[in-house]
């Protein structure tokens, strides 16, 4: 199912010219120099093609002859290459190799190339001539050895590779090379010359660089009903094509249809043309309203747009109310890809209803929605700074790559969170002694969702008819806190420093001794003359808070400290809300 969407998503592109979608034996790759060469084969000059990104060069992304997949073997690419292949030289330190690795490429070019062409007689001269062993000594060496190479004819415009002589030459290559196993494909159901070694998926982050795979074997175990490892999965060599250049082209630096949630990369894409493929990634990272005066117009028009969009979905609305054009019915692929060696892991796959989706979204954000401790944080929270919550010093590198997977699968499919995200969330307030806005919304969500019927409606700010016993604690140790800080103003450690985990865990313990130190706090406010009256507030406050509960419970489970740490929240953030507009 996965590779038959790619499939089809590779024939929709390419029938769109204006795509960019490589044609198939062929393939963007990362080129960073062009060898400039005379007619008869001689070195003028090394063409730096690098773009500038920032203070940085990049390669540049150029169409080249399909890359061989190499792994750990020696197989040389077609009038491209890194320097080890194309000059003999490199950093590596295993010299012998790179000769080997050398003579690939020289062999390559000669068995499938003739003199009659003058780019080619260039190339063919050069590489006789061994000529390739100047560059060493330039002063930007260092800065060539080990990228990409390809070849131009001095005072020609483009590249070698892609004169008409070179492309029979390839063309030639592909055809001799397609008359190996014939088998029915898996994809396209006809019977075709099948693919022993699928191309490499880049752009997974975490994976090898020089790409990995979704589809591959290597040991004989895998071999059954007669058939060879690589044919245990028959998919042809087109269309293994098709579905590796269509993924390298959705996970590639610059691609609009890829998220990446903790170690996954995740990219989507449409059965038929969508304007969803161009703001789906902004339904998992909103952008934020600025007050940059050098955003565009149209920057602050699609910022506009799509917390529009979030709003009417979140409501439950029609999403062609705000988008138009959109066809909520065409069929909408998401795949969440992780590393795992020199395979790809499959985190997620979702197949649906653009409509059920975006539906699904909005219920997230639905359940999310509380009210936000400060005025500049999002409305919409972007799931990677949710799940950074949950993570050491909230780095994204700390987060749980199941969470991370898990919780875009929630997400998507309408399940439940992951059971691990209400510990995971309140591990971290007992480490910090601190429930953000991003905690809160989190164990909102997840009580309203995975937790029992008595938490399926949690208010976005305080409900003070709520009578939950674990609301009113936390509610109650609000007011404590507060209470001390006005009586003891600039207290290196509060009550939240000491006794938030515990007091949430064990209310039995602690409660008790909590509001013995309170009566004293307000004792003390009671003695100042202008403070006076915010000590009949906070007695009055933690009398009616505790007038809705008969004890202290000796221990609270983890949804019951979830609610705990709700209440406590909105309690504090009402408390400072009423102190705003006092001022």
């Amino acid at each position: 199912m996965i590779l038959q969407a790619l499939n089809g998503y590779y024939e929709r592109l390419t029938a769109d010219p204006t795509s960019g979608m490589p044609p198939y034996g062929t393939s963007m790759e990362n080129i960073s120099f062009a060898l400039v060469l005379a007619g008869d084969g001689t070195l003028q000059d090394v063409e730096d093609l690098r773009e500038q990104d920032g203070k940085k060069k990049r390669p540049r992304k150029i169409l080249v002859p399909a890359a061989e997949k190499k792994a750990s073997g020696i197989k040389a690419n077609f009038l491209w290459d890194a320097t080890g292949y194309v000059l003999g030289l490199d950093d590596k330190g295993k010299q012998e190799r790179t000769d080997k690795c050398h003579a690939a490429f020289i062999e390559h070019v000669k068995k499938n190339c003739d003199d009659s062409d003058p780019g080619l007689k260039a190339v063919m001269a050069f590489l006789d001539g061994q000529k390739g062993k100047v560059v060493s000594s330039r002063d930007d060496w260092s800065e060539i050895c080990g990228t990409n190479l390809v070849f131009r004819l001095d005072g020609v415009p483009g590249f070698i590779h892609d004169r008409s002589a070179a492309r029979k030459a390839w063309q030639a290559y592909l055809a001799n090379s397609d008359l190996d196993v014939l088998g029915q494909c898996l994809i396209s159901g006809t019977k075709e010359p099948l693919a022993r070694l699928h191309p490499s998926v880049k752009g997974v982050r975490g994976a090898q660089t020089a790409g990995a795979s979704i589809v591959s074997f290597n040991n004989k175990s895998f071999e059954s009903y007669g058939k060879e490892q690589s044919f245990n999965a028959p998919v042809s060599q087109s269309a293994a094509f098709a579905y590796t250049t269509a993924l390298n082209m959705l996970l590639a630096r610059d691609s609009r249809q890829k998220i990446q949630i903790g170690d996954m990369s995740m990219a989507f894409w449409a059965e038929d043309a969508s304007p969803a493929e161009e703001f789906f990634a902004d339904l998992f990272d909103p952008p934020v309203d600025s007050v940059d005066k050098q955003v565009s117009e149209d920057d602050q028009q699609t910022s506009t747009k799509i917390r529009d969009l979030l709003l009417a979905i979140r409501h439950g609305k029609r999403p062609t109310d705000i988008v138009p054009d959109l066809d909520d019915s065409v069929r909408f692929y998401i795949l969440g890809l992780s590393p795992n060696a020199a395979r790809l892991s499959i985190r997620f796959w979702e197949a649906d209803s653009l409509g059920n989706l975006l539906m699904r979204i909005g219920k997230h954000f639905e359940q999310l929605s509380i009210i936000r401790q400060f005025d500049n944080e999002p409305e919409f929270p972007p799931l990677w700074r949710l799940l950074c919550q949950t993570a050491t010093l909230g780095k994204s590198e700390n987060v749980s790559a199941v969470l991370a997977g898990g919780m875009a699968r929630a997400i998507l499919t309408g399940g439940r969170y992951p059971q691990n995200l209400l510990s995971a969330v309140l591990e971290r307030i007992r480490a910090e002694h601190n429930v953000t806005y991003f905690r809160a919304a989190l164990l909102k969500a997840f009580l309203m969702r995975n937790g029992t019927n008595k938490y399926k409606e949690i208010s976005m700010s305080l409900n003070q008819d709520r009578t939950d016993l674990p609301y009113l604690l936390g509610r109650l140790f609000a007011v404590l806190e507060k209470a001390q800080e006005e009586a003891i103003p600039g207290t290196s450690a509060t009550i939240k420093d000491r006794y938030l985990a515990s007091a949430s865990a064990t209310p039995g313990q602690i409660f008790h001794m909590l509001l013995k130190n309170s009566a004293n706090h307000i004792a003390k406010l009671r003695k100042d003359p202008e403070k006076k009256g915010r000590a009949v507030y906070f007695d009055i406050m933690t009398q009616d808070i505790i007038a809705g509960f008969d004890d202290y419970p000796t221990i609270l489970s983890a949804e019951e400290q979830g609610l705990f740490m709700i209440g406590y929240y909105h309690q504090r953030k009402d408390l400072f809300t009423k102190k705003n507009k006092e001022v």
